[in-house]
């Protein structure tokens, strides 16, 4: 079971504009619901086939809340809900098709008290077993300690529980997550600085000096996503690189998520490391070519991704 944790949601509209023009009404080519937040977006691409067991845990509340369960529904997503008197939180996503410039608006969301961080944790607590895998995605919410990852495997672990922790964070959370020597880590070229501050990463031998000599080796599976450029990393006992053709991007947004929900896929049907990078970069790069946070099946099967082996110097296609 992958638990894939997602406190503070959001009802996610994108809106494609022709050109967003000042002062005057702006009409949409095109509007899109999704359900948001980072975890709902890794969600997207580890259930794309609906063949691995998740579930995504969450807090929603309102008239907005009841929509996002049933924009949640339309897509099969398993929910674990905490109840929250406030309006689950709208954010919107502008396109200037002209420029391709894109305007974010993000609203902040409900103030997590004492009460509902009690009932949220410990709602987790008792869905997780031995083996389970547990995903953090992006920022903690406010309101949660930076040791809120590292808290939450001490407290399995009181209860006989092991779980495969998962880190994709930053900051402060990441240090503290670090020292786990967790399962995974999945971050990116400036996240990897947050642990590494004194480090100078400008090729990709420098990166595979850094995987190889300082990453704690304890961690099974390291990978660092260097935007444009691919993605490299230690996937079990394997030192890879990977990266894609050139697309034309239209929209980023979601394309780190999507990364690690295929990536997640991979790992959970125990598939081999090329095939499981391969996998999340053709859904990472995928991504961009859509106005909206999605796939086809056509753009995955024309993703043009390459892999190499870094010790063995062999590469794949």
């Amino acid at each position: 079971m992958i638990h894939l944790i997602c406190p503070n949601p959001a009802i996610d509209r994108t809106l494609l504009f022709k050109k967003i023009v000042r002062d005057k009404p702006n009409r949409p080519l095109k509007m899109k619901e999704v359900p948001g937040g980072k975890g709902f977006n890794v969600a997207y691409a580890l259930s794309f086939d609906h063949d691995v067991d998740f579930k995504i845990h969450t807090i929603l509340g309102g008239k907005y809340g009841e929509h996002f369960i049933q924009l949640a529904d339309y897509y099969h997503y398993p929910i674990v809900r905490t109840a929250v008197d406030t309006n689950t939180r709208l954010c919107h996503i502008l396109v200037d098709e002209s420029d391709r410039s894109l305007i974010l608006s993000q609203e902040y969301g409900f103030k997590l008290n004492r009460r509902l961080f009690n009932s949220f944790t410990n709602t987790l607590l008792d869905s997780v077993k031995n083996g389970d895998y547990i995903v953090f995605s992006g920022s903690l919410m406010q309101g949660m300690p930076e040791t809120y990852i590292s808290d939450v495997d001490e407290q399995l672990q009181q209860r006989g529980v092991k779980a495969r922790m998962v880190i994709d964070t930053s900051g402060a959370p990441l240090r503290q997550a670090y020292k786990l020597a967790p399962y995974m880590i999945k971050i990116n070229n400036e996240e990897i600085l947050d642990i590494f501050p004194q480090k100078k990463l400008e090729t990709i031998q420098d990166y595979l000096h850094l995987l190889q000599s300082d990453v704690d080796p304890a961690i099974s599976n390291f990978i660092i996503t260097l935007g444009g450029k691919g993605a490299i990393g230690r996937i079990g006992h394997k030192y890879l690189y990977g990266y894609s053709q050139p697309v034309e991007v239209k929209n980023p947004n979601a394309s780190g998520d999507f990364f690690l929900g295929r990536f997640m896929h991979g790992l959970a049907r125990k598939e081999e490391e090329m095939t499981i990078l391969r996998e999340a970069l053709a859904f990472s790069t995928s991504n961009v070519e859509n106005w909206f946070p999605e796939v086809t099946p056509k753009q995955l099967a024309n993703a043009k991704i390459e892999i190499q082996d870094l010790e063995l110097g062999a590469k794949t296609k």
